[in-house]
């Protein structure tokens, strides 16, 4: 079953439906989460509470819009994890600087949480794209050329042109709704 179709169950009363949602990103979720915390413990904390506050806000998941049910659950999570390092940081500020040392490139915390998050959004956003503006995607971001492309498909280059240029305008669409909302632009 896909997501579209649990969740539809879930609003229809079948509770157990989302245990088969939580199996299923269970442990990619848990492995996001803690490589931005960096404590198992912590990490399962905040997992539970990230499934348990997607299932209070499932009724607010408009699954009509397009947006995968991945993407929506990572932000959970990014913003979780967020608000719990912003508690720690009160709480204990040099572990919070330790974090900000660790950063790549001389992002803050925040900064790497947040481009972590997007890489993840952007995975699970190419991911769930119909074929084969899937494929094409995925060819094109491991290096191949759109001759190479177009051969391996077996269509003209002008098709891979323009199934590169819808994927590409599938995954700025989604990612504007969930990062962007109106008027604000971020990097695809």
């Amino acid at each position: 079953m896909d997501d579209q179709t649990i969740i539809e169950c879930v609003l229809n009363g079948d509770v157990n439906a989302y245990a088969l949602l939580v199996r299923k990103y269970h442990r990619n979720l848990l492995a996001f989460i803690f490589r931005l915390v960096r404590d198992p413990h912590l990490a399962e904390d905040i997992g539970q509470e990230v499934f348990l506050n997607v299932y209070k806000e499932l009724p607010r998941f408009d699954t009509g819009r397009g947006t995968p049910f991945a993407a929506w659950l990572f932000i959970v999570a990014r913003n979780q994890c967020i608000d719990e390092l912003r508690r720690r940081r009160r709480a204990e500020p040099a572990a919070v600087e330790q974090l900000e040392r660790l950063a790549a490139g001389g992002e803050s915390a925040e900064e790497a949480l947040l481009r972590r998050e997007e890489l993840a959004a952007l995975a699970a956003t190419v991911r769930d794209l119909p074929e084969p503006f899937r494929a094409t995607i995925i060819m094109s971001l491991k290096g191949a050329t759109l001759d190479e492309i177009a051969r391996k498909s077996g269509v003209p280059r002008a098709t891979v042109k323009t199934r590169l240029f819808r994927a590409k305008e599938k995954i700025a669409l989604v990612l504007k709704e969930h990062f962007g909302g109106v008027g604000h632009e971020r990097r695809v």
